[in-house]
Formats: C-alpha cells, sequence, structure tokens
C-alpha cells in the first residue's frame, strides 16, 4: 500500500518530486507523511505553499490512497514507486526521478535502453530514419525508448514493434490517450513492452507536462538518438537533459537548407555524434547485431484481401484501397494498416502503402 500513498502525494499541486522525497525521508515513509500532522510537517522543510497545497489536498481528498488503489486494479495499471524493487535503477541517478509513476506492461527494469526521437513535423526522410533505427535497435536488443507523440516518436516505437521491445513514456496519464490515433498503438507497446507515465491515470496533457516527460525519457535511457529536430523543437529538450545526466546524445544529420534539420544539425557542430545508422550506435556500443529468424505470416478474411491489392511496384491510397473493397469499413482500414505494417509486410509512406 505504501505505493499507492507515494502515488497519492504527487496528486497535490504544487508539492514536486524532491518536496515529496524530503518528506518521506523525514517521515519515514509516504504513509506517515500522509497522516503526519499540520504542525509537523512544517516542521519539515519544505515551502510553506508546497505544504500548503499538500494539506489541501488532502483534506479535499482524504482517501485519495485507497481510491487510487481500487482504480489502478480496477483499470489493471500498475504502480511503482521509487523504493520498489522494479523500480529501474538508472531513472534514480537523475538529479529529479519521479517518486512514482503509473505503467501497464513488463517493467523489465535493468534493460538496455536507447531513446529515439525527433519533432512531431517531420518529413519522410525522418520518418523512414525512425522506423528503421527503432526496427535494428530492437532487432539487436535494445529496448527502444520514446515519447508516444505523433511523428519521429511514432515511427520509432513502431520499428521496435517488428523486431523487440519498446517503451512508450507519456507526457499526460496513462489514460488519455494523446495522440487519439496512437490508441491501437499504445496497446500494442504494453503487450510487450512498457507505457508509462508519471502523471495521474485521467490527467491531460499540457505545455509542461512534455518537458517532464523528457526527462524520463533520458533518464531511462543510456544514449539519445535526434532523428529529426528544427531549430527549437522539443526534442532538443530531451537531448539536453541527456546531456545533464551523462547519457550519449546522437543526432542524424540533414542537408543544411533542410528547416527540419536544423536542430540536429546544431547538436552535431556543438559535439554530438553524427550516425548514420543503427550500426553506428551499435559499433558504439560494442553491441553485435543479429539477423531475427524469419517468419511465416499468415493472413485470412479482409486482411488478406487489403495485402493482395497492395502492389510491389508502385503505391496505392487509402481511397483506392475503399474502392476496390466494397465490404471495407472506413474505420478498419487504419487498423489493418498497422497490423501489416507491424508484421513487416508493407511500406507506409505517408498513407501511399506498397508491398516490401
Amino acid at each position: 500500500m505504501e505505493k499507492y500513498f507515494m502515488a497519492a502525494l504527487g496528486g497535490a499541486e504544487g508539492l514536486g518530486n524532491k518536496s515529496i522525497s524530503h518528506l518521506v525521508e523525514f517521515f519515514g515513509s509516504a504513509k506517515a507523511t500522509w497522516f503526519a500532522d499540520a504542525a509537523d510537517l512544517h516542521k519539515a522543510g519544505v515551502r510553506k505553499n508546497s505544504l500548503e497545497a499538500f494539506i489541501a489536498f488532502r483534506c479535499q481528498h482524504p482517501d485519495a490512497p485507497d481510491n487510487l488503489a481500487a482504480y489502478c486494479d480496477r483499470q489493471r495499471i500498475g504502480v511503482c514507486s521509487i523504493n520498489d524493487d522494479d523500480y529501474p535503477p538508472v531513472l534514480k541517478e537523475i538529479n529529479d526521478p519521479p517518486m512514482s509513476f503509473y505503467y501497464r506492461g513488463n517493467l523489465a527494469p535493468v534493460v538496455q535502453r536507447i531513446a529515439v526521437v525527433g519533432s512531431r513535423k517531420n518529413t519522410r526522410y525522418g520518418q523512414s530514419v525512425a522506423l528503421e533505427l527503432g526496427e535494428q535497435l530492437a532487432a539487436a536488443g535494445l529496448t527502444v525508448v520514446s515519447g508516444a507523440a505523433r511523428g519521429i516518436d511514432t515511427f520509432a516505437h513502431r520499428g521496435a514493434l517488428k523486431s523487440g521491445r519498446t517503451v512508450a513514456v507519456l507526457g499526460c496519464g496513462i489514460n488519455f490517450i494523446y495522440p487519439r490515433e496512437n490508441k491501437k498503438l499504445l496497446e500494442q507497446i504494453a503487450e510487450s513492452g512498457v507505457v508509462m507515465s508519471e502523471f495521474h491515470p485521467q490527467f491531460p496533457p499540457n505545455p509542461g507536462t512534455f518537458p517532464a516527460r523528457n526527462r524520463i525519457i533520458a533518464g531511462l535511457s543510456r544514449g539519445v538518438i535526434i532523428v529529426e529536430a528544427g531549430h527549437k523543437s522539443g526534442a532538443l529538450i530531451t537531448s539536453t537533459y541527456a546531456g545533464d545526466y551523462g547519457r550519449d546524445v546522437f543526432a542524424i544529420p540533414g542537408q543544411i537548407y533542410a528547416e527540419k534539420s536544423e536542430g540536429c544539425n546544431e547538436l552535431i557542430r556543438d559535439g554530438a555524434t553524427l550516425i548514420k545508422s543503427a550500426q553506428d550506435v551499435l559499433d558504439e556500443y560494442d553491441i553485435k547485431a543479429t539477423a531475427p529468424p524469419a517468419k511465416v505470416v499468415e493472413l485470412d478474411g479482409i486482411t488478406a484481401k487489403v495485402f493482395e491489392i497492395i502492389p510491389s511496384d508502385g503505391y496505392i491510397t487509402d481511397d483506392e484501397i475503399l474502392m476496390q473493397i466494397e465490404e471495407l469499413n472506413l474505420n478498419e482500414l487504419p487498423n489493418i494498416i498497422l497490423a501489416l505494417d507491424m508484421k513487416n509486410l508493407i511500406v507506409d509512406d505517408a498513407g501511399r502503402y506498397k508491398r516490401r
């Protein structure tokens, strides 16, 4: 039950991880902190505004730890506190580790992880590179970490799912799906990897949650790869955290006139390691890549029909597929395309498809 008291402490607006850590150390446990009287709380040496926010929150939600435990049990959400055995040890090394976080999936706390991140607004070049990096790094045994955002993050996750394991760190609560189109992707990630967030499961995203998310991405990872990022891209925040935490920073180069590659090119100028492929990263870490065994893939029903009309030479679009298969529902097609892509059967080039 201690982890639910720890998570409940995080529900008080204004009471950050460092303050929670100080209070838990002062009182001996999260549970003791929760039940401490106001006079003793003020003796703990935490800012007055933070303590008053916590006291007000506790008065409004006296049963928060019990309610949180019941909610997570119903929703099949795991909670991990910094004192638990399955808390990733590498995450404890950063100067502001989350005192608790929520997750779905298998934490695998001691695996080697590499982050692959980039801009939400990206090019086909960036998408292709992210997909390839995710697939090849995961095939070599690295767990690929990203932020489940539109663009580069999504393609990195999708690539990793084809050959191995990936971790999605969210900038919102685990039950607040953002972006909406990644709902199915997040479900697939949780099946073989983990989806995690330090925010309450129903907490919506806001501009302040994404930098907080980025520090966890960097903290979990041995190194961070920036695939495509403009001059002011949020992905550069992740690289800054990586540098602060002593993690490696890698960057994919782009054309000098390419706006979407300005951030990557500047990182390389300032000392980040230029890489051209996953092999460059594997060489850096002396990891030997192994070819995955060939898989026999069987398709049936409407999925097989869709695959049959996708050409090996040239592309076909959503509209063209729907015109040729009358019984296909518009809402079904994205999941079918994603399934074919995950099986490594097709290339998805921004809504145009062909066989691999």
